[in-house]
């Protein structure tokens, strides 16, 4: 599967399928996140922003999804967890609205900024900010899908409101 690598390792690497050219080595992870404190364990995620996929650990073992990545699973402890690509859609299961943050967000506040459950598992929850979403979507419930915004020169993931999905919750 492309995006799948071991979560210990740092090679850049996908394991059960052909090399794939456009993996980042650690190299250019580095130079591309210099403010992002990259380890043997998160480098995969962010690996990951660069070919536009979200990635969250995976256990072949308990055949549980978790975030953050982590060397072992938090469910069952198997040492040998992957990082593996997520579909990218699922509902916001929190939502608040900041009028502060960081000086590289170019929006206007009041930005919505949403814990969204990802369909693969329940529970399974990422933070990301809610864009091109109008305010009467922006709620709990709402069903989205993964876009990606550029925020200082490389790819983050964001969410908006899927079309014609409105939850009557």
């Amino acid at each position: 599967m492309v995006g799948e690598s071991s979560v210990a390792g740092s090679s850049g690497t996908t394991t059960g399928a052909a090399e794939d050219a456009r993996v980042p080595a650690d190299e250019e992870v580095f130079q591309r996140f210099p403010r992002i404190r990259l380890d043997q364990v998160n480098i995969e995620y962010y690996r990951g922003l660069l070919v536009h996929e979200l990635r969250a650990g995976w256990c072949p073992h308990c055949r549980l999804w978790h975030t953050p990545l982590r060397p072992i699973c938090p469910s069952c402890w198997f040492a040998d967890v992957t990082a593996r690509a997520v579909q990218g859609v699922g509902t916001v299961h929190l939502l608040t609205r900041l009028y502060q943050g960081p000086p590289v967000v170019d929006y206007s506040p009041p930005w919505p900024l949403a814990a969204v459950e990802l369909a693969e598992q329940v529970g399974l929850r990422i933070t990301a900010p809610l864009v091109e979403t109008p305010d009467a979507l922006q709620r709990i419930g709402q069903p989205v899908q993964l876009v990606w915004i550029d925020r200082d020169g490389v790819p983050w993931p964001a969410f908006r409101a899927v079309a014609g999905k409105e939850n009557t919750r």
